[in-house]
């Protein structure tokens, strides 16, 4: 039977906010890419997978606020996760019906300016605390 120090020890990293960031990015992730494939195509469902359940939780990391409560990263990481998932679809429908690119191209800019786009406003808003 475990101790009770190494039970706490797990539950303790299990509930970082780091950690809950990540399982609310893929819980999120994978149904949208899902969703993504079934609307659109699966060339860019990829992408868009690594953008919420990748790019989502290592921006919070890295620029988020550090919330002593659960309930706060997971809105936070939903809310982004939401602004992400539109802005690769309005990036991927620019890329294939506007600019005529084909579906793995767009599903590249789309990923390629939701980053940029992303890490770009994080960056000011940052540097403007």
């Amino acid at each position: 039977m475990p101790s009770s120090q190494t039970t706490t020890g797990f539950l303790d990293r299990a509930t970082s906010q780091r950690n809950v960031s990540i399982y609310t990015a893929i819980a999120v992730a994978a149904p949208t890419a899902y969703a993504f494939n079934v609307a659109f195509t699966y060339e860019g469902s990829f992408l868009l997978l690594m953008t919420l359940a990748v790019g989502v939780p290592t921006a919070y990391d890295d620029y988020g606020p550090a919330y002593d409560r659960t309930p706060k990263t997971v809105g936070w990481v939903l809310v982004a996760c939401g602004i992400a998932a539109v802005e690769f679809v309005g990036f991927f429908v620019v890329a294939t019906e506007s600019l005529e690119l084909s579906a793995f191209l767009g599903g590249i800019v789309a990923f390629l300016g939701t980053w940029l786009l992303n890490l770009s406003v994080l960056v000011v808003r940052q540097h403007a605390e």
